[in-house]
């Protein structure tokens, strides 16, 4: 059976590291301070207690466009279940606020029930062309046919009720069924003179909007009021708003599925109560408090975590509950094209999974659990043991529902995050499991040839991972129908978890900019500006590795405001830095040490919503890069990418593609660019190749950056050429390359231009730093040269003021940090004149750019040839190494990124002349800005 780690243990030391961001702890004490002030505003014994917005099976026909399409009503609640909840949280007053109906409330009446009427009306706002909600209380049938008349026109239905004396409230004014991009601070300015009432405490919104919404509603003065009026050329008093008045704000749950309601609503006050209530009826009562404004919201904001619940249970309804919508319905219903291809994919998924009567038994199951009903227990030990931990997880939810509202959203919103790994983690394990059927090598150490031999797929990405020798086979060693049977229950239920989890939040989310335009205007609660870097590789034996660890370096040493996340088994959490351990881990055996790690994704989606973040970067294309694009559509947050590798250039070198299939590849990653807001790159001629007919980005989408400079190690000495080579002397000529040994660093190129070069220079010698799936081959290439695999940092320094000359034969590196890094030891640097060195060697000057195999051979014999320029190049190295410092690059990189610059961080203000290539033009920067400071590199 699958053993899991300690889920507590490691929650808790997860809480070590991971705390509520400052900006949603402020958030979270202003609005406590707030309803602490309306806990004392009235005489509790006074006051009757309702859930002003709250809805049953009769709110049908959804707002939501794809709910529309695909024939799906809000909520399967019956009325008897409302008001049973509503009673048992002690609700004095009883209404349902049903979509653009109140035919639960009439029902009600008819069966001698009092009840305050209501509904919640979708009114037309013409100049925006958007549809907003407006509850309404206490009128009767006749008038509920003239307001669905009406809500075709905002302000006629507006002046109808004013009218009629009907009271209405603004729900949820900053949320809105849709991303209108006609939307301004002029609506709100509308509203104001619009509306008396505005719901400032919804159940199922987030902090954020609610706070913003309540300094919003407070802010509205008698002058602002008058003065929204005459912009607009509106009478408030049409409407019955009292300019001179504050505003009435008002609380309710917004409950569909009966989980939340009545535990959030209004206090409302009536003087005298229990003696009026001998003659009068609550809801009679409870409409006069409304009229009159004397309302105190009361209850608590749970940021995301109520709404995901309550999708939670939908989501589970609607997968037992959907029926076909049909494909004509589909194709002439309205919405975009894209809308009906959505509905239509969503809809046969759905029925398809209905045939899966284990995944159908859970969804019930977990709709259970969330109303307090635990599975039976016989169905629990008839279970697989794989599973059981499903039904335990279900129980605590049970049992939680019973306890404090606090504790139940808590224990769901945790069984959520742990069921979704454990999921993941089976998931992992079947299909080792599978693989090995027959009792094979395990999955993290399976060869090349194994694994395709296994799996069949499309050749340019078996090239790509695996390399071309490998021997074509069939799948007949897996059982993939075995496989899929295995998978079918958790995939779907993950799949499901995850789902629900990023509805529930793009809902919130998905007006942010809207939400961050309104913060601007208040003055106040705006969204901290603050990047999550998300990465597969950090401190791990690669150069990609090495250019991030210094970037978190300056990071921390600065304060800047990015935080890393990393997810590994062995790295320690620091400042700046999360770790998260993966739920699975292989190896790739052409990329030689480096393994794929899968992260938990709810995980990091935790750790993104608490740290407060409003923009995410990602740096490699392997797993991180499929969780950054789930944040991006999760949060609505700004996503981009950092380029470190180029593949299509990777695969030209390193595998035997052809151009057609190259263009395939080329065209994923096209696609998967294209989803970024940004793109990063590190040398002016990959900037040219993502903007130009092939991968078509948009210029202002692509921003050139660098790598800076990292210190070198002060206590590094040189060493003697003779503990490298026991027969040479300092003056023996000793080329140096470290990087990865593979055949795509070009360095098979190494065995020809040493034997062209020695014709001149005898006595030359290599020194080979770095280890790779090339190692063996090239040794016997070059059986003098010293291999000295992977060397640490005190290793490479020492060397690199040892030595001579950096030879770099790599046409593949997008930057060459290993060019810095014999910079800032005074080792100049010969390559080719491509991408990459191209941009950081000055010709002639601090190293030599070349064209080919014979120019680099006569540049090493040049270089050997000539003391004095020997001694002026190792100078011009350390001055170029010095315009590479970190201040400018992560100045302009944040700037890039659109974040708030800490103050007194350095700036580019002490430029030096920065080149390409000699005499060539400024480098690198997004707007094409020299940036280089003046230091001398120690």
């Amino acid at each position: 059976m699958l053993q899991i780690p300690n889920a507590v243990n490691k929650e808790q030391s997860l809480k070590k590291h991971v705390t509520k961001s400052s900006f949603r702890e402020s958030l979270q004490n202003e609005y406590n301070d707030y309803l602490d002030s309306q806990t004392n505003r009235f005489d509790s014994e006074n006051c009757l207690k309702i859930d002003l917005h709250c809805h049953d099976h009769n709110s049908d026909v959804p707002d939501e466009l794809w709910g529309r399409i695909l024939r799906l009503p809000e909520t399967w609640l019956k009325t008897k279940e409302l008001v049973s909840l509503l009673k048992k949280n002690n609700m004095d007053v009883i209404t349902v606020s049903n979509h653009n109906n109140a035919r639960s409330c009439w029902k009600l009446l008819d069966q001698g029930i009092d009840v305050l009427v209501a509904a919640e009306f979708t009114c037309y706002f013409p100049e925006y062309e958007l549809y907003i909600h407006v509850l309404t209380y206490g009128f009767t049938k006749e008038q509920e046919v003239e307001l669905n008349e009406k809500r075709q026109n905002i302000y006629d239905f507006l002046r109808y009720t004013a009218q009629a004396d009907i009271p209405v409230i603004m729900p949820h004014p900053l949320y809105f069924y849709t991303k209108n991009e006609k939307i301004d601070l002029s609506l709100f300015e509308k509203l104001a003179v619009m509306f008396q009432r505005f719901e400032v405490l919804n159940g199922q919104r987030d902090l954020w909007q609610s706070v913003l919404t309540l300094n919003w509603a407070q802010s509205l003065t008698a002058e602002k009021i008058l003065s929204y009026a005459k912009k607009h050329n509106l009478n408030p008093f049409d409407f019955a708003v009292d300019p001179n008045k504050p505003k009435i704000l008002t609380g309710g749950s917004d409950d569909h599925t009966g989980i939340f309601a009545g535990q959030c609503g209004s206090n409302l006050y009536i003087p005298n109560l229990a003696k009026r209530l001998e003659t009068e009826k609550p809801s009679a009562l409870a409409l006069e408090a409304l009229r009159e404004g004397n309302v105190s919201p009361f209850g608590q904001i749970g940021e995301n975590q109520k709404l995901n619940i309550a999708l939670l249970d939908y989501f589970s309804q609607v997968a037992t509950k959907i029926t076909d919508p049909g494909l004509l319905r589909i194709m002439l219903h309205r919405g975009s094209a894209w809308d009906k291809i959505g509905c239509f994919v969503v809809s046969n998924f759905l029925l398809e999974m209905q045939k899966n009567k284990k995944a159908m038994k859970f969804f019930q199951f977990i709709h259970n659990a969330l109303q307090g009903k635990k599975p039976n227990k016989l169905i629990k030990w008839q279970t697989s043991k794989n599973y059981r931990f499903c039904f335990d997880y279900l129980e605590q939810i049970a049992d939680s529902k019973h306890k404090s509202p606090e504790e139940f959203v808590s224990t769901v919103n945790d069984v959520i995050g742990k069921l979704f790994a454990y999921l993941n983690k089976l998931m992992a394990a079947k299909i080792e499991e599978t693989i090995n059927h027959n009792k094979g090598p395990k999955l993290t150490n399976i060869s090349t040839e194994e694994i395709t031999r296994k799996f069949e797929v499309p050749s340019q990405l078996t090239a790509l991972f695996f390399g071309n020798n490998v021997k074509k086979d069939n799948m007949s060693n897996v059982k993939v129908e075995k496989l899929l049977d295995h998978l079918s229950f958790p995939l779907l239920i993950s799949t499901f978890l995850a789902g629900a989890t990023l509805a529930s939040t793009r809902v919130l989310y998905q007006n942010r900019n809207l939400l961050n335009g309104f913060a601007d205007h208040l003055g106040k609660n705006r969204h901290q500006n603050k990047a999550l870097y998300l990465t597969d590789t950090l401190r791990d034996k690669n150069g990609v590795s090495n250019s991030l660890s210094g970037k978190l370096k300056e990071i921390q040493k600065a304060d800047l405001p990015i935080d890393f996340l990393i997810c590994h088994t062995d790295i320690a959490p620091e400042p700046h830095l999360y770790v998260v351990r993966p739920i699975s881990t292989f190896s790739v055996p052409h990329y030689g040490d480096q393994e794929i790690r899968i992260p938990d994704l709810m995980e990091i989606a935790r750790i993104f919503y608490e740290g407060g973040y409003d923009r995410i970067i990602c740096s490699t294309e392997g797993p991180m890069a499929a969780v950054s694009l789930f944040i991006q559509q999760m949060f609505n947050v700004p996503c981009y990418f950092f380029m470190h590798t180029d593949w299509i250039d990777f695969i030209k070198h390193g595998t035997d593609l052809t151009q057609y299939e190259r263009d395939r590849v080329r065209r994923l990653l096209r696609a998967l660019y294209n989803r970024y807001d940004g793109i990063f790159v590190l040398n002016s001629e990959h900037k040219e190749w993502l903007t130009d007919h092939e991968m078509q980005l948009e210029p202002s989408k692509v921003f050139l950056t660098a790598h800076h400079t990292q210190p070198r190690n002060a206590s590094a000495k040189p060493m003697k050429k003779s503990d490298l080579f026991a027969d040479a002397t300092n003056d023996t000529p000793i080329l140096f390359i470290a990087c990865r040994v593979s055949k795509e660093k070009g360095l098979f190129d190494l065995p020809k231009i040493l034997e062209k070069a020695k014709q001149a220079i005898p006595d030359l010698r290599l020194v080979i730093a770095g280890s790779g799936p090339a190692t063996e081959e090239l040794k016997e290439k070059l059986p003098e040269a010293l291999f000295l695999g992977w060397q640490s940092k005190e290793q490479l320094s020492a060397l690199y003021l040892t030595l001579d000359l950096f030879i770099f034969p790599s046409k593949f590196d997008t930057f060459g940090n290993v060019i810095l890094e014999s910079f800032v030891h005074g080792m100049p640097t010969l390559a080719y004149n491509c991408k990459g060195p191209k941009d950081i060697i000055q010709h002639n000057k601090n190293g030599y750019l070349v064209e080919n195999i014979d120019e680099m051979a006569n540049k090493v014999v040049e270089f050997y040839s000539n003391d004095t320029q020997r001694s002026v190049m190792k100078n011009n190295a350390l001055i170029r190494a010095s315009e590479y410092q970190a201040e400018p690059i992560m100045h302009q990189f944040m700037c890039d990124l659109g974040l708030d610059i800490p103050s007194g961080y350095p700036t580019n203000k002490h430029n030096t002349h920065t080149t390409t290539k000699a005499d060539a033009e400024p480098q690198y920067s997004s707007s094409e800005n020299v940036y280089a400071q003046e230091k001398t590199v120690a």
